[in-house]
C-alpha cells in the first residue's frame, strides 16, 4: 500500500511538473523586430507639378500603424500616399511605420519641377494662319503636345516671326523681329514673367543672350547694321545703335564663355566682356563660328577660301590657339551654316553644307571629317531651318520645314550617333527655328 501511495505521489509530482513547463513556455512572448526599409530605397524623388506620385516604400517586418507627416502635420495614415504639389519647389516627406518594437522613419527629399522641365520644345517662327507664334512640347516619351506656349498664358501667343530661346538660370528669353522683340518666360512652366523689351529701330532681331540676367545683347539689323545691340532687362531696352566693331556680325547664335560673349564678325572673331570690345583672331576668310565640345574643348571653324581649305581650330580654356586642320577640299563651312555641337559631352561638330543640305560631322578626337546626314536625298527633307544636337543623347534633332513658305508645318528629324534616321515626328509647329532641351 505504501509503495502504490509513492507512485502515485510520483505521478502527480511529474504532472504539476509538465502542467508547470506548459505554463511557462506558453506564456513566453514572441520577439518581433521593428519595422526595416529595404537599402536600395531612393529618398531624393523628382517630381512633376500637378502630376500624382506615389510613395510606397518596402518594408520588412509588420506595422500596426503608419504615419506621414509634411512640416511636422500628418498627412497620411496607410502605407502608402499619393504626393502631388501644384508649385515647384523642394519638399520634404517624411514616413513612420510603428509596431510594438517601436518606430522606424524614412524621410523623401522631393523635388518638384514644372510640367515642361524634362521635355523638348519646338518654338515655332509663325502659326498655320501666319499671324503668331508658338511652341511644342515633345516630352520624355515623344508624345507631342503642340501650341503648348498659348496653353499655358490663357490664349496669349508669340509674336510672327519669334525666332530663339536662350536659357539663363530659369528663365528663356524668346526673341523675335516682331514686337516685343524679347519675352522672357518660365523655362520650366512657360508662363510670361512681367519683361517685354522692344525697339522698333532695330530691325530683323534674331538672337539674344545674356550672362548675368541683368543686361545682354541680340544680334539686330541687317546687312552692314547687322550687329550687337545691348539690352538692359531692367530698364527694359534695347539700343538704337550697334555695339562699335560689331558691323555686319555673323547671323548665328552668340555664345557665351567665361562671362563673355563671342561671335564672329566677318574674318574677326571679338569678344565683349563689361561692355568693352576685344577681337581675338583675324583669319583671311570668314569665321564660321565658336563651339564647345567634349573635354572642355573650346573650338572654331574657318570658312573655305579661294585658295585654303575651310579649317577646324582647336582653342584652349583661355582661347589661345592649339592646332589647326583642314577639312576636304570639297567643304565650304559657310559662316551662316550653323555650327553646332553637343554641348560639351562628346567629341562631335556638326554642320550644314548650305549648298547641298548635307550635314556633315567633326570628330575632334580623331580629326576625321564625315558625312552624316543628307536628309533632302535619303529622308524627304525639304527645307532645314535648325539642327542641333541632344545633350544627353548625342542624337542630332534636325527640323524640317519642307520649303520657305509659312503654310507648311515643320517635321523632327531625329538622327542616332550611328547616323541612322531614328524617328521623324510629323507637324511640330510651323518654320520652327528653334529646339531648346532640358537642362
Amino acid at each position: 500500500m505504501k509503495q502504490h501511495t509513492q507512485m502515485k505521489t510520483s505521478a502527480s509530482y511529474f504532472l504539476m511538473l509538465a502542467l508547470l513547463l506548459a505554463t511557462v513556455f506558453g506564456c513566453k512572448k514572441e520577439k518581433i523586430n521593428p519595422v526595416s526599409f529595404a537599402d536600395d530605397i531612393n529618398t531624393s524623388v523628382r517630381a512633376k507639378a500637378q502630376e500624382p506620385l506615389e510613395l510606397k516604400p518596402q518594408m520588412t517586418g509588420t506595422a500596426t500603424a503608419y504615419e506621414w507627416l509634411e512640416d511636422g502635420k500628418v498627412v497620411g495614415t496607410q502605407s502608402s500616399y499619393i504626393f502631388t504639389k501644384q508649385d515647384r519647389g523642394d519638399y520634404e516627406l517624411t514616413f513612420k511605420a510603428t509596431n510594438k518594437a517601436g518606430t522606424t522613419t524614412l524621410t523623401y527629399k522631393i523635388k518638384v519641377v514644372g510640367k515642361y522641365a524634362d521635355g523638348i520644345l519646338l518654338v515655332s517662327n509663325t502659326n498655320a494662319n501666319g499671324n503668331a507664334a508658338d511652341i511644342s512640347y515633345l516630352d520624355e516619351k515623344e508624345k507631342l503636345t503642340p501650341n503648348v506656349f498659348s496653353l499655358e498664358n490663357n490664349g496669349t501667343k508669340l509674336p510672327l516671326n519669334t525666332m530663339s530661346a536662350f536659357r539663363y538660370s530659369n528663365q528663356l528669353y524668346i526673341t523675335s523681329s516682331g514686337t516685343p522683340n524679347v519675352q522672357v518666360v518660365d523655362d520650366e512652366t512657360l508662363k510670361l514673367a512681367n519683361i517685354e523689351i522692344s525697339n522698333s529701330s532695330v530691325r530683323s532681331i534674331t538672337y539674344f543672350a545674356t550672362t548675368d540676367g541683368k543686361t545682354g545683347y541680340v544680334v539686330g539689323g541687317t546687312g552692314s547694321r547687322r550687329g550687337l545691340y545691348a539690352v538692359d532687362l531692367t530698364a527694359k531696352t534695347i539700343a538704337g545703335t550697334l555695339l562699335t566693331g560689331t558691323a555686319s556680325a555673323a547671323l548665328i547664335p552668340i555664345k557665351t564663355y567665361n562671362n563673355a560673349y563671342l561671335t564672329p564678325v566677318l574674318k574677326k572673331l571679338v569678344s565683349v566682356k563689361d561692355g568693352v570690345l576685344q577681337t581675338l583672331f583675324t583669319y583671311p576668310e570668314n569665321i564660321a563660328g565658336i563651339v564647345k565640345t567634349s573635354n572642355k574643348q573650346v573650338w572654331m571653324g574657318i570658312s573655305k577660301g579661294s585658295s585654303a581649305n575651310a579649317k577646324m581650330v582647336r582653342l584652349n580654356e583661355n582661347l589661345e590657339v592649339q592646332e589647326t586642320i583642314d577639312l576636304p577640299s570639297d567643304l565650304l563651312l559657310n559662316q551662316n551654316g550653323e555650327m553646332i555641337s553637343a554641348d560639351g559631352i562628346n567629341e562631335f561638330i556638326y554642320w550644314q553644307e548650305t549648298e547641298t543640305g548635307e550635314i556633315y560631322r567633326f570628330n575632334t578626337t580623331t580629326k576625321k571629317t564625315e558625312l552624316f546626314a543628307y536628309p533632302s536625298k535619303n529622308d524627304g527633307a525639304g527645307f532645314l531651318t535648325a539642327w542641333k544636337v541632344h545633350p544627353r543623347t548625342g542624337e542630332l534633332y534636325v527640323i524640317d520645314a519642307k520649303s520657305t513658305s509659312d503654310s507648311l508645318p515643320s517635321d523632327l528629324l531625329i538622327y542616332s550617333l550611328d547616323k541612322k534616321l531614328r524617328k521623324k515626328i510629323a507637324n511640330v509647329g510651323y518654320q520652327v527655328k528653334d529646339v531648346v532641351f532640358p537642362k
